[in-house]
């Protein structure tokens, strides 16, 4: 109740007597009396002469009115002392956060000048700059962009409706055809069984509404990796802290690539510094707010070529694995051998894949994360990340979730959504949606590179 009095006296100060709203765009006439900008123009002259002040009555010329900036400025804060009162303490509104300053004055960004392409503040739209030009409010500046947006995600998502009513079309084809397959795989495969082989029309069928659906699936991630990079998240520029690099790392002068080096080169350990683990932090974090950048993975022998190369054989064994299974009869079956051996080999590729030591993590983790010893860097210890190398890519989900994209992802775009609580992955160049993790985040999160890959550079973009 101590600060009602004063705040109530101080309103009445800046209200206008003519709209008995706040002042907007204060202006003082010849008498000194101060008025909205838009009111003084309502005041008509009587009989043909000078109009004349509302108050006092006496006459002014209009081409004398003056602006009164510091008015402006007291307005804008009795609005936030009022909108504050009644918040809890050390809450902080969006709109306070979100408020763009001029640089010039530091004042609040209302208009925006058509001639330069510029925002302006009240003192920049008045300065001599400024004031042959035409100035429109912001909101009305942005209407014409705001609509062709919406009109834009309104055909996106009608393109989305189109491709998941398509994928369920796909799907329930892909069912009806495999019928005679299910009906087989209910009983056991014997010798004595003399059943018919699958019909080669069937086989065929089967492999088209297979490749149809997953274009549908892959058309699906594209669509919701370029919704999610264009429209719902502001691209963002982050560089690494070089006090936070692990010795193992070389860093960029303009510390947005690092490298490895199996020689530990650090003379002085940093308290923010790992020590045993080959990883860098941003310097820039995040408390609110969609956010997004990406990570580019340059790895000497990922030519486009040697994949180009590798597609084709693996279509070549496809074809020749096809052909293979149209005999007749029950001679080409698996035997019981035939599984024991099929089981032994992957048994041998599950132990090759965690021979795998060479890879590199990128994502997000919590600037208070522990950075000495040996770490899990798991998201319950404040890291959410994908972990890849040259055999596949992972999750670090604990245990860690084997994922498999349509392509190998040479530029991994980071997609941070504080308060929704996720990061999201997507291919940045085909736009495919990798993988989202889900979680509830407190504490400031900070972009996160690890590397233990020789031969291999992680950069940031943009």
């Amino acid at each position: 109740m101590a600060t009602s009095a004063p705040l109530r006296s101080l309103e009445e100060e800046v209200t206008c007597s003519i709209c008995l709203d706040y002042l907007r765009d204060p202006v003082t006439i010849d008498c000194g009396h101060v008025f909205c900008r838009s009111c003084t123009t309502d005041v008509r002259p009587i009989s043909g002469s000078r109009p004349v002040c509302p108050l006092c009555k006496k006459p002014f010329k209009k081409e004398n009115i003056r602006p009164v900036w510091q008015l402006a400025s007291l307005v804008e804060n009795i609005e936030r002392l009022k909108v504050d009162k009644g918040r809890q303490p050390g809450e902080v509104t969006r709109e306070q956060q979100d408020a763009k300053l001029c640089e010039r004055h530091r004042e609040k960004l209302h208009y925006y000048c058509e001639d330069d392409g510029k925002l302006l503040c009240v003192m920049c739209r008045e300065s001599r700059e400024h004031r042959p030009h035409t100035a429109v409010l912001m909101e009305k500046a942005a209407q014409p962009h705001r609509e062709k947006i919406l009109n834009h995600l309104s055909t996106l998502r009608r393109d989305r409706d189109k491709i998941q009513g398509f994928q369920a079309k796909g799907e329930a084809d892909i069912l009806a055809a495999l019928d005679t397959r299910d009906f087989l795989n209910r009983y056991p495969r014997k010798k004595f069984w003399v059943g018919k082989p699958i019909a080669r029309v069937v086989k065929k069928k089967t492999g088209e509404f297979s490749d149809k659906l997953l274009s549908l699936q892959r058309g699906l991630r594209e669509f919701q990796g370029k919704l999610l990079r264009d429209l719902e998240y502001k691209t963002v520029s982050v560089t690494l802290d070089p006090q936070s690099a692990s010795g193992y790392l070389q860093l960029s002068e303009d510390w947005k690539c690092v490298t490895y080096t199996s020689l530990y080169k650090s003379a002085y350990l940093h308290p923010q510094q790992f020590d045993c683990e080959p990883g860098v932090l941003g310097s820039k974090g995040f408390t609110w707010g969609k956010v997004y950048w990406e990570v580019e993975v340059e790895r000497e022998g990922w030519s486009e070529d040697e994949e180009d190369g590798d597609e084709e054989e693996e279509g070549e064994e496809e074809e020749e694995e096809e052909e293979a299974g149209y005999g007749d009869g029950y001679d080409d079956w698996e035997t019981d051998e035939d599984e024991e051996s099929l089981g032994d080999e992957e048994e041998e590729e599950e132990e090759e894949e965690e021979e795998v030591l060479e890879s590199c993590m990128v994502g997000v983790a919590r600037d208070s994360m522990k950075r000495k010893g040996d770490l899990s860097l798991r998201p319950e210890d404040g890291v959410w990340a994908l972990r890849l190398s040259s055999s596949g890519i992972w999750a670090n989900t604990s245990p860690e979730a084997e994922l498999f994209p349509a392509l190998r992802p040479r530029r991994v775009g980071i997609a941070l959504d504080y308060e929704g609580g996720t990061v999201t992955f997507t291919n940045a160049e085909s736009q495919e949606l990798i993988y989202t993790f889900t979680a509830t985040f407190t504490r400031r999160l900070v972009p996160f590179l690890w590397l233990k890959w020789p031969g291999t550079r992680l950069l940031l973009r943009p």
